[in-house]
């Protein structure tokens, strides 16, 4: 008997892959209402504080952060306003990272307030352990730190000398009246230069920090 070739097994079926899933893109009022909600908490204020202040109902606060109103441009204005932040701020997506901010004292704007010069150097929000130190760091001397926890901030205000301070990526020399705040939840560090410096440093952190850590 003539031997029959063999027989071909059935490829095994194969399944249409499963479709993907795309995230709808959020409208503009959802970008809003998220901003507004993030701002308001993290000034620790209740909608119907902001609603006081904005000079708009409650009721209407809500309807933005849940993404389900229009605000008209006049709304954005006297929230952005209330909230002391820029329209930007409002409807553009929150997504960039924290970045390190520099202000120079040759350069930064100042504020006659009567017989008082007012320069602003930051502000910050929120419900955050605030630390303030002088700080003086001997010539050529460095003072290093671990990465904390996220959403940390450090604030350098130099007193005298030269400093370089910042994290390890974004390192920046400053001298007298310089300013500089950066993200904290990564390695940072403060070196001064031939000279001992002094600065004022301010510290925030979203948790209490072990003894001998700043």
């Amino acid at each position: 008997m003539e031997a029959q070739p063999p027989i071909a097994a059935d490829a095994a079926p194969t399944r249409p892959p499963p479709s993907a899933t795309i995230e709808p893109m959020s409208s503009p009022n959802q970008i809003v209402g998220r901003n507004v909600d993030r701002l308001r908490r993290l000034r620790g204020m209740s909608a119907s504080e902001l609603a006081r202040r904005a000079g708009i109902a409650k009721a209407t606060v809500l309807a933005i952060e849940a993404g389900s109103a229009n605000p008209t441009v006049e709304t954005l204005h006297a929230l952005a306003t209330s909230l002391e932040v820029t329209l930007p701020d409002l409807v553009t997506e929150d997504t960039a990272a924290p970045t390190t901010e520099i202000r120079r004292a040759a350069t930064d704007p100042v504020h006659r307030l009567g017989e008082t010069a007012v320069r602003r150097l930051t502000t910050l929000y929120g419900p955050q352990l605030v630390y303030v130190f002088t700080v003086t760091v001997d010539g050529n001397g460095t003072h290093t730190a671990a990465a904390h926890e996220t959403g940390s901030v450090e604030c350098l205000y130099v007193l005298s000398g030269i400093v370089t301070a910042g994290t390890d990526e974004d390192r920046v020399e400053l001298g007298p009246g310089d300013w500089i705040r950066f993200p904290a939840d990564r390695p940072h560090s403060y070196r001064a230069g031939n000279g001992a410096a002094q600065a004022l440093l301010v510290v925030a952190r979203n948790e209490i920090p072990e003894a001998g850590e700043h």
